[in-house]
Order: structure tokens, then sequence, then C-alpha cells
């Protein structure tokens, strides 16, 4: 490298260290208590030391190969051989990846994509060695076994302190040292004695670098919350300790500590409830690695790490949080905007199928990979799951439910350890699901949630009308830090034009300390899911959450019932020390309509019609916003700008602000009158009259 190079290296090096440290030492102030599990940790002491080891062991290759003869598509096995035949025995072999361009440095827009570049290469050599190595050995074949040989040599090639290193690119590093460690454990009979030295030794030293970056830099026992370090417990630490036990001797011990995390410290994000309070894509992210090296630890000691709570419930939380058909109505930082939920969530769900025998989740994946056509070559999926595989290891290791359908009655679930909530009706009909999403978390904004307390989106006639604006093109870029983050792009209020503490390392505020995305958090402070008891309603309460830029603020507490299974009536109650107005925020990708006390979100299936309730002395303006704020222009190129609408009501101490929202077909009338007669308010809607406690 030259002096120039060399200057961009300590900067992406020391940029990388400032975000591996992110969350930080908030673990005594986040509100759920974590489930402990007890484990005899003595079971690690007297471990096979056969190969393979990794899910599939000695005896297990055997008698698979008895049944693929009488059984071609056992386990998976088909498509799994198909995706190595058809792929990556034809697949050129990757050079080691090159260090970012130095003019990238310091702009997040910039060095994303050669980021995301080399980790999607090095997931490829992680596919085609596990891959090639499992098909090779199971079936004998030489071409397969030379092909995966091929790809482990190149990998254990690389500089173990270049740009797969972890300090330069964790992600590249993950996928780097876990190839390794399958190769080493599936092709070891076939490795020179030199070869397995060379392996064993680039082995270690990668494990090494990450775990000295779990016990010492980030002290993970001490920051749970940190989602990078979590995740190389279950993506690298698991599967390369497994292929080294026996080998390497701190293996058994490291191999401990990632069990300790898990069964003292896991889930961090997530109660009893099964929600996570990071959202439906860091979910899917944690799930799936986690759920892969829970099986590779079931297989190979027999320890069953799934024996908590929340994993009985968390495939809950997808279903109804996350249903097949929405786009862009869920909450935290989501890298799939503007696309149905991901092929990945589905099959996620089927392990949580096989563990709690829930029929449910099946038909869940069975929705989503009803549109997934061309889904595995998006870079969510492709730089990240080999779908394959997933099969072969869920059939090989668990028990297929039969498929149930949730139910079309109207519905509320809620998740109160988390905070979030979703209203559903028809659930299993796509043209006529009406859905809500609802959220005031507990855990704030901190790591990937945003300031969104009380916020929520509203699904109905197969289209999402009201959801969260703007994109996500990384975590840092202009339009994550000073649009997604922030209230303003939620469907939310502002009080004299502030909205939730949403600030973070990232964002650049200086007064922000990570225990601030907690405190300035919101709660679920009333529910009814029972129909019979009642409305179906939720209430969220984030006065916390405005109080760090609206000191003034006494109390804030948005409450949503759910009318008929059909139409949601919004009561706003927002009580301030000083008079100051309140701006009324509702998001879409449509185009909108304004009047005087209303306004209507147009689709190209269904509408919006959204009323203001006897507040017309109060409104001083209803109107249409298009675009992102101070998002930087280049993160725009070839997107397509996307809409809001403001309602302004008049600077009080008290407000009082009733909504009603009623979604309709695109050709309907939807003929809507009311009114408020004390604490209830008589609503009818193409002659059907509905009396809702307010």
């Amino acid at each position: 490298m030259n002096s120039k190079d060399n200057k961009a290296w300590d900067a992406m090096i020391a940029m990388k260290k400032a975000n591996d440290t992110s969350a930080g030492n908030v673990v005594n102030d986040t509100p759920v208590d974590i489930e402990q599990m007890s484990i005899d940790y003595s079971i690690l002491d007297n471990l096979s030391v056969e190969r393979p080891r990794l899910l599939i062991n000695k005896k297990g290759v055997e008698t698979f190969r008895k049944e693929l003869k009488s059984n071609p598509e056992f386990s998976g096995w088909k498509g799994f051989q198909d995706s190595v035949t058809n792929k990556w025995l034809d697949f050129k072999i990757h050079e080691e990846p090159k260090a970012y361009p130095p003019e990238t440095v310091g702009k997040a827009s910039l060095w994303r994509p050669y980021w995301r570049t080399m980790y999607i290469e090095c997931q490829e050599a992680l596919n085609a060695i596990r891959a090639n190595s499992i098909a090779g050995i199971i079936l004998e074949n030489d071409a397969m076994i030379k092909k995966a040989k091929g790809w482990l040599t190149s990998l254990v090639a690389y500089d173990p302190q270049g740009p797969s290193a972890r300090a330069y690119n964790d992600e590249a590093s993950f996928r780097v040292i876990a190839g390794i460690a399958w190769g080493y454990d599936w092709l070891y009979d076939h490795l020179t004695d030199e070869e397995k030295a060379k392996t064993k030794e680039i082995l270690i030293v990668r494990l090494e670098e990450i775990m000295s970056h779990l016990k010492d830099t980030i002290d993970l026992f001490a920051n749970p919350l940190n989602s990078h370090g979590v995740r190389s417990i279950s993506s690298a630490i698991v599967p390369t300790c497994i292929a080294l036990y026996g080998d390497y001797e701190p293996a058994r011990d490291y191999l401990e500590y990632s069990l300790q995390y898990y069964s003292e410290f896991y889930p961090p994000w997530g109660g009893d409830d099964g929600a996570w309070s990071e959202g439906p894509d860091y979910w899917n992210t944690a799930m799936a690695f986690l759920g892969e090296s829970f099986d590779l630890i079931k297989s190979y000691t027999g320890i069953d790490m799934f024996q908590k709570e929340f994993y009985k419930n968390t495939g809950d939380f997808i279903l109804h949080c996350m249903p097949p058909r929405i786009r862009r109505a869920s909450f935290c930082d989501q890298s799939s905007m503007g696309d149905l939920p991901g092929l990945k969530l589905g099959y996620n769900i089927r392990q949580f199928a096989g563990l709690t025998q829930n029929g449910q989740y099946m038909w869940y994946l069975r929705k989503v990979s009803k549109h997934s056509e061309g889904a595995t070559d998006k870079f969510y999926n492709y730089g990240w799951w080999d779908f394959d595989y997933d099969t072969l290891r869920f059939q090989h290791l668990w028990n297929e439910p039969k498929e149930v359908a949730p139910s079309d009655e109207p519905l509320l679930k809620v998740f109160p350890n988390t905070g979030w909530a979703a209203f559903h009706s028809k659930m299993t009909d796509e043209e006529n699901h009406t859905c809500m999403i609802f959220k005031s978390s507990p855990f704030g904004s901190i790591s990937h949630s945003h300031g969104d307390q009380t916020a929520f989106t509203i699904h109905a006639n197969d289209e999402t009308l009201a959801c969260i604006t703007g994109y996500y093109g990384g975590y840092g870029v202009t339009m994550h830090t000073k649009w997604r983050r922030q209230t303003f792009s939620k469907n939310a209020i502002l009080i004299g034009g502030k909205g939730q503490y949403g600030e973070s390392k990232v964002t650049g505020f200086k007064d922000h300390v990570d225990s601030n995305n907690l405190k300035y958090s919101g709660i679920i402070s009333a529910y009814n899911e029972d129909p019979t008891k009642g409305d179906l309603f939720v209430e969220g309460d984030a006065t916390t959450g405005y109080s760090f830029f609206t000191p003034e603020i006494k109390s804030y507490k948005r409450r949503v019932t759910f009318v008929g299974g059909k139409y949601f009536v919004i009561k706003d109650s927002v009580s301030l020390d000083v008079e100051k107005d309140i701006t009324w925020l509702m998001h879409t990708t449509f185009k909108t309509e304004t009047s005087s006390n209303k306004f209507r979100i147009v689709g190209e299936k269904g509408k919006l019609d959204v009323y203001f309730v006897d507040q017309d002395e109060n409104i001083t303006s209803i109107k249409p916003v298009e675009g992102f704020g101070d998002v930087d222009p280049i993160e725009l190129e070839g997107l397509e700008i996307h809409r809001h609408v403001e309602a302004t009501f008049k600077a009080k101490k008290e407000h009082t602000i009733i909504t009603v929202a009623v979604p309709s077909k695109i050709n309907d009338k939807a003929e809507v009158s009311y009114k408020i007669n004390g604490n209830k308010l008589s609503l009818t809607v193409d002659g059907e009259s509905f009396e809702v406690s307010i």
C-alpha cells in the first residue's frame, strides 16, 4: 500500500472500531429480565473427535447414504444437490478481496457498495465449500471434493489481517472463518498434513481475533446488546470451535463461553412474549444464525439451547408484526424496504414450527414463498443465506407440522415486554386483509430501533397505505440518520415541531449518550385482546420519549381502537406546561388529497380516508409534503420520492385529537359520519353504526 492507502486503511479500521462498540454499556438499563438456563458444561469435556461433526456425524453420513439410495429426496437432498451441481462446480473461485478505495473513507454511501460486494463474495465461498463438502463426502464424488478443496485453499490463503479480517469487515470475516471451519471438518481426511496444519493455523488466528474482540474490546458479557458481537458467536465461534475441538485446547473453553452467553444473557432484545425490539429484519438475521448454531450445538453435543420461553413464542412476532403481504409497514431498520417480507423469514419461522409444532408458521412460509420468485437474488438474501442448505438442515433435524391457517376474525396481538402490537382482520384473505402494526417500546431507539413510540402503519386491501417512508441504504448514511431514525418519518406526532429522542453515535448529535436511547422511550400502557370484554384496543404512553426535546411535556398517550375489524379510531392526548402546537403525521408512497378537516391516501386498489373529529377550530393547516428533508441527494438517485401529510393544530397546553381512519376499496364511496357523545364516538360507515369508547 502507498501512504495514502495506509491512511485510508487506518481510518477504516478506526471507523469500524467505533461502530463495533455501539449500544454501549447499558445492560443495567434494559427493560427485560433474561430467562436463565442451566447447562452441564462437563458434557464438553468428552465430545467425539470423529469427523465430520458439523450438522452430520460420521455414523450419520453412512445412514444418510443408505437413505438416499431408496429416497433421492431424503432431507431435501435433491434441491441441495442441484444447487451444488448446477452452480458451484462451475463457479469461478474468487480472488482475495481488496481494500475499499481511499476516496470512499468517511462516506458511508460510497464505501458500503464495496463492503457489500466483499461480504457477498465471501458468502459465495462459504456456500460453495459447505455444499460441495457435504455433497462430495456423502456421494463420494471426487469432483465435488476437489472443488471444495479449491475454495478452501483460496480462503486459507487470505491474509487474516487484511480486508477480510474482523477489524476491517466483520461480515466478510464471519463468512471466511465459517467456510474454512466447514472445509476443515468435512474435508479433513482429504487434506495433506501440510494442508491440515495451515488450515488449522489460519482458523486459530481468525478465531483468536474474534474472541479477543468479544472478551477484551467490547466485553460481551458486560455489554450483551452488541449485535455484531453476538452474531459472531453464532456465525463464527460455534462452527469454528466444533471444527477445532480436540485440535486446539481453547476451542472447548470458547464453546463454553458461547453457551454461557446464550444461557445467561440472551435474548437481550426481547422477553418471554417472543417479540424482538430491533424489528423483524434484525430478528431475521439474529434467528437465522442463532438457529443454525443451536442446531450445530445440539447435533454435536446433545445440548438443546431452545429451552427458553422466548423461543416458544417468537414465531408469533413475525406472524403478526410482519405479515406476508405488507410493505414498509413494520418498524426499525429494514434492509428489504419496499419489498414484501423476505423469504428467509419463512425459513426461520419454519424452524420454530419444528420446535413448537405450530402449523400457522407453515402457513406463513407458504405465503411468503408464493411471492418469492427472484427473491434468492436479492442482496439481503443472496449475500446471507443458502436456502437449499436451510432445507437440508431443517428436514434432517426437525419434524414439520401440518399447515394451519390463522383466524380471520378481528384480533389484537400484543407483545408487552417489547411494546409491539398488531391488529388483524381477514388475515388469510390477501385482498381484504386489514392490519395495523403499533409500537410503543421500552427499548426506545437503542441500536436498530428508532424514535417511533406510539407510531403505527395501516395495511388494507392488499396495499400498505400508511407506512414508514424512506429507504435503508445502511447504518449511518444520511437517509438513516437524518430521516429513518427520526420521528418525523413516522405516523406519529411532533410537539412544537420536535420529535422523540432518536439520536445515536452515527447521527453526530453532540449530547448523545447510549443510555438516552433507553431512557427516552415508551410503553404499552393498556390494551384489550379479548373481544368478549369490549372493543379491541391498544394504548401507548410515549411521554418520556418526547421529554428530551420537549421537557415541558406532562403526558402523551395514544389509544387505537379497532372498530368492527375494519376501521381505526385514534385518540391522542397531550398535556403540556406551556402552549405548543401539534403536527399530526401520516406517511405513504401513494398520492394524497387534502381538505380543511380530512385527507385521503389514494392507492391502486384501495384508499384511506382520515377524519379529524370536531377539530375544525383547532386545525391550522393540512398540507401534503414530498421528500426526505436533509438526506444527501446522492442517496436518492433512481429512487421514488415518498410523501406525507402534515396536519397542524393550534398551540395549547391540552390537546385531545380524535381521528378516524377508514380504509376502503378504490371504487367504494365509503360514506362516513360521526358524533362525539361524552366518552363515546358514534361512527357510521356505509350505513353500519358503531359506538366506540374514547
